[in-house]
Parts: structure tokens; sequence; C-alpha cells
């Protein structure tokens, strides 16, 4: 029994002895401070802001169409006889594009001849009979009522002569629009004509885009904006499915009524041409005027900055940090925009001209943050 009191009391002792030598290495763990990670200064891009005019853009979709643009038809009926030009095709001014079969029109020509021979032949025969009745009644042998009666007789074949040049006149018009000839130098942009095909008088077989006249973009703009549209209104003209090229205009014609959805008809004629240009093509018209803030004020000046360095707060309000040189700090201000630029937006207050703001990664700053401007490459 003592043996084992003697092992049990030497094992504590040796427990003791252990937790002694680690005391220091338990209060370096346990009771030190720890260390703070140190702050991370975030790099920012940044832009150096300067005033701008401050003016509304709107881009309005809208299709591109010739000035001179028109359908043309045969005044007459008829089976074609020939088609001398196709889809694309240009064309100088009066060259013939289809003919018609002219034998039905020649006949009717011919008759027309005819009738006007006829119709002389009659007026000699009572011009004789009208000279004649007229010398009898001088000599008391003729009564008066033959004499207006041989009178009348003249006049009506005078008549029908006049009415049977009519007819020729008609007659040989018909035959000469048989040649359907293009009014003005242009391209074929339409054609549903055939040979020996009847076509009625009157239906649109060609349609013609005049070339020299230039093209013009056909836009319908809302009412909350037309208001502010007029004549010689200077626009840019964007051609999506052309890398975006820009061509200016200018507004030729503002309509006085609506037509769909409160839109009112407008065009804007292009001031350039260019061998990809096409009638139909679709593009973007961008209208400028002048903008104002939310009191509804009219602003002269803005600044242009990308949406990317606005971060937005509650009660609609809208926030941009500028830098703070002296302190390396951004500074959180409040801000008033009053339109849109493309992929930026115009401010009329809360910045000032020269400011360094933060234009990217403003969504992970605060205000007094302290922060590093990013180095513009070479």
């Amino acid at each position: 029994m003592s043996t084992l009191m003697l092992y049990s009391r030497q094992y504590q002792h040796l427990l003791l002895k252990i937790l002694w030598l680690l005391l220091p290495v338990l209060a370096l763990f346990g009771c030190g401070e720890k260390e703070r990670p140190p702050d991370i200064i975030r790099t920012v891009k940044w832009m150096k802001v300067s005033q701008t005019g401050a003016v509304d853009v709107r881009r309005i979709s809208g299709v591109v169409k010739a000035v001179d643009e028109t359908y043309l038809s045969f005044a007459v009926g008829g089976t074609v006889e020939q088609v001398k030009v196709n889809l694309g095709d240009r064309v100088e001014k009066k060259q013939v594009l289809a003919v018609l079969d002219p034998q039905p029109f020649d006949l009717a020509v011919r008759n027309a001849e005819a009738e006007l021979k006829k119709a002389e032949a009659r007026v000699i025969e009572r011009r004789a009979n009208y000279e004649r009745i007229s010398a009898l009644y001088e000599s008391n042998n003729a009564s008066k009522a033959e004499l207006d009666e041989a009178r009348a007789g003249f006049d009506g074949a005078k008549s029908r002569v006049k009415a049977a040049n009519a007819n020729l006149g008609l007659a040989r018009r018909d035959l000469a629009k048989t040649f359907l000839k293009a009014p003005y130098k242009g391209i074929i942009s339409l054609k549903e004509i055939e040979p020996y095909v009847e076509v009625p008088a009157g239906k649109a077989v060609f349609g013609l885009d005049g070339e020299e006249s230039g093209f013009e973009v056909s836009v319908a703009v809302p009412e909350n904006l037309v208001i502010r549209v007029s004549d010689g209104l200077e626009t840019d003209v964007y051609f999506p499915t052309l890398r975006n090229r820009k061509v200016d205009g200018v507004v030729t014609e503002v309509g006085a009524r609506s037509q769909t959805a409160n839109a009112y008809p407008v065009r804007v004629k292009l001031k350039e041409q260019f061998p990809e240009l096409r009638s139909g093509m679709s593009v973007e018209v961008a209208f400028e005027y002048k903008a104002t803030s939310q009191a509804g004020k009219p602003v002269e000046k803005g600044f242009q900055i990308p949406f990317t360095a606005i971060v937005s707060g509650p009660n609609d309000q809208h926030f941009v940090f500028v830098f703070d040189e002296s302190s390396s700090t951004v500074e959180k201000r409040s801000v008033e925009g009053v339109t849109v630029r493309d992929n930026d937006v115009i401010l009329s207050s809360g910045i000032q001209d020269g400011d360094i703001l933060v234009t990217a990664g403003v969504a992970y700053l605060n205000d007094k943050q302290k922060v590093k401007l990013m180095q513009a490459k070479e």
C-alpha cells in the first residue's frame, strides 16, 4: 500500500513539473493580444471631370429610304412582251424598262385614223350642202328652217372631226404607254413583272429609288420629344449593321398628326452617301436638345461621367466618390443627374471642374476610405 502511494506522488509531481514548463507557452498563446491585419488600400480607376454642354440625347430607330422613291405601273393594261431590266439594276432617265404587246393598241390607232377620215369626209359633204342651201335661201328658193338644218349638219360634222381627232390622240397615247420608262435616274428596288403575263393598268410592277436626290430616314418621334424637333435640326444617324457608322443628318419634315402610339412622322435627310447605303436599312437617329433639371429648369452646362461612377442610395439619391489628394481618401458626395448621353450620365450638381472621380468599384467604397489611384498606362 505504501509502495502504491509512493508511485502516485511521483506521478503527480511529474505532471506539475510539466505544467510549469508549459505555462509560459500557454500564456503566450492564450493571454497575448491578437495582431490586426494591415489595412488594404484599394487601387481605383479614376477620371478628372470637366464641364460639357448639357443636352439630352434620344436615339430613335428608323428606316432608310430614297428621297425620290416611286412605284411604276403601266397606264394601260395588256400582255407583257419584254422585260428589259432586273432587280437592283441602275437605270437612266427615260430608259425603257418593259414593253407591252403593241398590236391591240396599233389596231386601235388605225381604227381611230379611219374614223377621222370618215368624219373629215362628212364635213366636206355637209359644207357643200350648207353652201348650196345658203345660196338658195339668198334667192328666196329655200326656207329659213332648211338653212338652219343645213348649218346644224355642218356644225355637227365639224364636232365629229374634233372628237375623232381626240380619239386618235388617245389611241396614239395608249400605244406610246406600252413602253414603261424610268422617270429619273435610279435603282430598281422592286420587280413584279415577267414576260407573257397579263398586267392590269395601274398595278405597280417596278419600284424605283432615285440616286441623284439622295437618301433620307423615316422615324416615328414620340409626342414628348416632337415638340422639340423642327425643320433644320442637325442630327447624328448611326448604322448598327455597318459597325455603327455615323452620318450627319438634318430634319426636313415634321408631321402634324400622330400615326401610331402617339408618335409623329419625321424625315431626316442624310448629308452623305456611300456605296454600302441601301434603301430599307435600319438606323438610329440621335436627337439632341437642351436638358432640364429635375425642377424643370434648363441646364446649359454639366459634367459627363460614366454610369459606373454612380452609386444609388435611399429615396432615389445618387452619390459619387471624389478623391482628396491631400489625404488620399475619397469623399462621398450627393449628385443630381439631368440626362443620359450614350453610356454616360450628365450631372448638374455635386461635383466641380477638375475633381478626380472614382469610375469603377464604387459599390465597395466608403466615405473617407483611403485609396490609391491607378497609374495610367503609357
